[in-house]
């Protein structure tokens, strides 16, 4: 992050010493810069550690916003990064006739965001707009959503594999795609939260909660796809043996995200120390079981072994996430 020039401003008291007014002059290169003249709003708001921003942004925060992207190859980026940074229309425009082909293009790229829809066209271009209001799906709710179909996912994914079933093994796969539109919808309101003070108060999160969910969000997103990496492993059952085995560190690993997530919503430190505890614990088990299997003749295939690691690595995410679950004063 870069910072301009610090300016030390003296604080000036109105109407003598009993005056109840203290007023600060503004840098005037601020103020020209901001486009700013007498008599415009400003908003002053107070963060958590005592720091007053000064922000002219903040009577905008609310209004309708409205950005365009040409129709280039790299028109799904151009799309996303739109969407991310909160933009309420995206208008896609061409020099030349959009093909049938394009307009295709376009949809099925929308269609990997919540709310995203095509709302007017002609030859030239196509309007998309996000119909979704931050107060009637709340990141709250979104985080509580995404978590729990990551968690389905991950255990019919371990169901799926220790049964050889691939009707299951497909179904997880495909919910992956319901995960990656909640990601995208909570980057996309956790970054506006941060924006615009205003719309955090809204949402009901603090700046530094905006950072953990984001945080959050992501190990939740690898998680979905740690499940999807188990469930591609499905094609025959494996052994008693090794189902016994995987199958007690998966009960664990899925107790632990669990309890990690409801943590970010209540804080509860006996629930940080069992995660903590039992990533430990997954870990001496998992390199047990591993060496179990190398020194198994035909135990140690390279499924059982990879399943292995993506229990570890969701154990660890989960630990992670217990982390970012601590008291915020």
């Amino acid at each position: 992050m870069v910072f301009g020039m610090v300016n030390i401003r003296r604080l000036q008291q109105t109407g003598g010493k009993n005056g109840s007014s203290f007023l600060i002059i503004l840098p005037k290169g601020w103020v020209v810069r901001q486009n700013l003249k007498k008599g415009d709003p400003v908003v002053v708001a107070e963060r958590e550690d005592g720091c007053l921003i000064i922000d002219p942004r903040l009577p905008k925060a609310g209004e309708f916003r409205t950005t365009t992207v040409r129709m280039e190859p790299n028109l799904k980026w151009a799309i996303t990064s739109k969407y991310l940074l909160g933009f309420d229309e995206i208008r896609v425009v061409s020099d030349r006739q959009i093909t049938s082909q394009e307009r295709e293009n376009v949809r099925r790229i929308i269609n990997r965001f919540v709310a995203l829809e095509i709302t007017d066209e002609d030859d030239y271009q196509i309007v998309v707009q996000c119909l979704v209001d931050p107060s009637t799906l709340p990141v709250h709710k979104a985080m509580r959503r995404m978590n729990l179909i990551a968690a389905r996912m991950l255990a019919d994914a371990i169901s799926a594999y220790f049964g050889g079933d691939t009707t299951t093994a497909e179904w997880v796969v495909q919910r992956d795609d319901e995960v990656d539109r909640l990601f995208f919808l909570i980057v996309r309101e956790l970054r506006s939260a941060i924006q615009y003070p205003r719309m955090a108060e809204k949402m009901n999160i603090r700046p530094v909660e905006a950072l953990d969910f984001r945080l959050a969000a992501q190990y939740i997103e690898r998680i979905a796809d740690l499940a999807v990496d188990i469930a591609a492993r499905t094609a025959e059952r494996p052994s008693e043996g090794v189902i016994d085995g995987l199958g007690r560190i998966a009960e664990r690993v899925m107790e632990m995200l669990k309890r990690a997530v409801s943590n970010l919503f209540k804080f509860a430190p006996e629930k940080v120390a069992w995660v903590i505890q039992s990533e430990k614990q997954v870990s001496d088990e998992i390199a047990r079981l591993r060496q179990r299997l190398i020194a198994t003749p035909d135990g140690a295939t390279q499924e059982h072994l990879t399943v292995l690691d993506c229990l570890l690595r969701v154990s660890e995410a989960s630990r992670d996430i217990a982390d970012l679950a601590l008291p915020h004063s």
